[in-house]
């Protein structure tokens, strides 16, 4: 990726411990450059928005709807690895209707010049952004900014992390991914892994394999800047509606948006009720297929499963709601939990970008 200063850390990471950081990301002051806005650190919502759709302007340059060898067509800005190409695989429950006029479908991202080419002016925009992150204070910030402000960082640190490393094949890679990606942000080296345990403080594993979620357990030992992130930034109200706002570019993921500061509570409400529209699935009166990022939601929400149905029931709309409701009302003496089949998490690279991001110029 890029060499330099302090914007950007990968960490090496061993089964132990997390050794010594590999620091990235410098830019030259081209006149480019010097007409972003140098004081954005001082309004760091506006700056994690701005990253998070520079990131998706690249993404939609690089975009490709073919698939082909990604390893003959390498560019230099992916320059830790090719990033290779991964075709979606529908299921039940996963057949998102990716047509649709609000959301671009990223199954695909091109590495050949003719897209890089295009890409780079948005790049070298974002090494800007990047380098603002030393100087945030998060800390200042009220808490409905934070929670706006972690969601952007997470979404846009994972983004990049593609762009450097390319997409990772097999669990442990991609794990490995989530912990050595980082920013340097007010001091801190804080990873996409950080942001969920030591900020959210999330309680549970991120979905996916069963080998990640033991590994994860064993990286969820805190070393002692882990204890000192969650004390100085860690949120101090559970925010478990997160867990729909948060993308790692997996096939299972939500919809990739922007949130902002000052309406964080509404727009969670709403990617919980879309996410949830989109993926539950009741068949033939008798099954209810949830998606298993609401079983991680339900856990860090404390909702029991016999009344996660119910629950479920309140987000959608009245005909899936009816669904549900003829579901449990031939339960018979079943519980309510029994009704209940739990879809598989595919981790197979796809992002689906709200194209709200892409109305706004990220420049402005």
């Amino acid at each position: 990726m890029w060499s330099g200063k302090d914007n950007i850390c990968f960490e090496k990471i061993c089964s132990d411990s997390v050794k010594d950081h590999e620091k990235f990301c410098t830019m030259d002051k081209t006149p480019v450059l010097r007409t972003l806005k140098d004081h954005l650190y001082q309004c760091p919502s506006k700056l994690s928005e701005k990253m998070v759709r520079c990131m998706a302007t690249v993404y939609c340059w690089l975009r490709c709807s073919s698939t082909g060898n990604a390893e003959n067509n390498r560019s230099p800005l992916l320059s830790r690895s090719s990033t290779n190409a991964l075709q979606p695989r529908h299921g039940i429950g996963e057949d998102r209707d990716c047509t649709c006029k609000s959301v671009v479908e990223i199954s695909w991202i091109s590495t050949h010049k003719s897209h890089s080419s295009h890409a780079s002016y948005a790049i070298n925009n974002y090494r800007a952004l990047v380098e603002q992150l030393e100087r945030v204070n998060v800390s200042q910030m009220e808490c409905d900014a934070q929670t706006a402000f972690w969601i952007n960082m997470h979404n846009a640190l994972v983004m990049h992390a593609y762009l450097a490393y390319g997409i990772p094949q097999g669990s442990l890679k991609r794990l490995a991914l989530f912990h050595k990606a980082a920013y340097n942000i007010g001091g801190h080296i804080i990873s996409a892994n950080a942001i969920e345990q030591s900020i959210f403080c999330f309680r549970t594993p991120r979905i996916g394999r069963w080998l990640e979620s033991i590994v994860y357990a064993a990286f969820r030992k805190k070393s002692e800047e882990k204890q000192l992130i969650s004390s100085k930034l860690g949120l101090t109200n559970s925010q478990p509606l997160v867990c729909f706002a948060l993308c790692t570019g997996a096939l299972s993921d939500p919809v990739l948006k922007v949130y902002s500061s000052s309406n964080i509570r509404e727009e969670l409400d709403i990617a919980k009720r879309e996410f949830l529209q989109a993926n539950v699935v009741v068949k033939k009166s008798r099954k209810a297929f949830l998606p298993k990022l609401l079983e991680r939601f339900s856990r860090e929400a404390s909702i029991s499963s016999d009344d996660l149905l119910g629950w479920v029931m309140e987000c959608v709309d009245k005909k899936l709601h009816d669904s549900i409701q003829k579901c449990l009302d031939h339960k018979s003496s079943k519980k309510a939990s029994q009704m209940i089949e739990w879809l598989p998490y595919s981790s197979r690279f796809r992002y689906l970008l709200s194209k709200d991001l892409l109305e706004k110029p990220w420049w402005i």
